[in-house]
């Protein structure tokens, strides 16, 4: 959309024509059109990646994820937000918000929010502070040393080709990520259950939840 625009207003307004002959009043600014398309590109970069996903149980659609990703010279902004509605053995309500920052590849923060039927749960956070990451879920506090230069939300816009481990913003710890096919990667998480990621051209297509209650399946859209 912002490509064939940009060319659209070059064809209209810098394009030379030598079949019409204008006034002096009807002639176009050309700093008008070069500040136009200069918002017109600082637009189309501000977010790099923007992306909709179908949450389907059972073949329902139960719910919708949308990912954004901002980037601002080193700095790269993830945003994760969804909303469920669901039954199993009464309805329930589900929207989460994932944050995270990254600075030349590193992870400087991360929250991760739930609201449960209209209760939030205790939010996540993870910051790096004097050269170690703070870890913080209510009361509780804990620290980590090693770097983090990849996160599962990063699973959603970039491949992770020859990556052993990701960190995980939710359970706030490293999980091992194993490949069990051509782009197709396993996460076995703390809790027993597991992720299965199939990727197309270094971005992910479909994902799917298997829970021990549950399967879900997330499909790009």
């Amino acid at each position: 959309m912002i490509p064939a625009l940009i060319i659209w207003l070059c064809k209209k307004y810098l394009a030379p024509k030598t079949y019409k002959t204008y006034s002096s009043k009807s002639l176009v600014n050309p700093k008008s059109v070069a500040t136009v398309l200069f918002i017109v590109c600082s637009f189309s970069s501000a977010f790099a990646q923007q992306s909709k996903f179908n949450i389907k149980r059972n073949g329902e659609v139960i719910g919708q994820m949308h990912f954004q990703q901002k980037d601002e010279g080193d700095n790269v902004y993830l945003k994760i937000t969804s909303k469920v509605q669901t039954r199993f053995l009464f309805k329930i309500n589900v929207e989460t918000e994932d944050l995270a920052h990254f600075k030349n590849g590193k992870l400087l923060s991360s929250n991760v929010n739930r609201v449960v039927n209209g209760n939030a749960k205790e939010t996540k956070k993870t910051s790096w502070v004097n050269s170690v990451y703070q870890l913080k879920t209510g009361d509780r506090a804990s620290i980590i040393t090693q770097p983090i230069s990849y996160n599962m939300m990063l699973l959603y816009v970039k491949e992770p080709v020859n990556i052993p481990e990701i960190y995980s913003d939710n359970f706030q710890c490293f999980i091992p990520i194993q490949k069990n096919g051509a782009h197709q990667y396993r996460v076995n998480l703390p809790d027993g259950n597991y992720n299965d990621y199939y990727f197309e051209n270094g971005i992910c297509k479909l994902v799917v939840v298997n829970h021990s209650l549950y399967t879900i399946r997330m499909e790009r859209v």
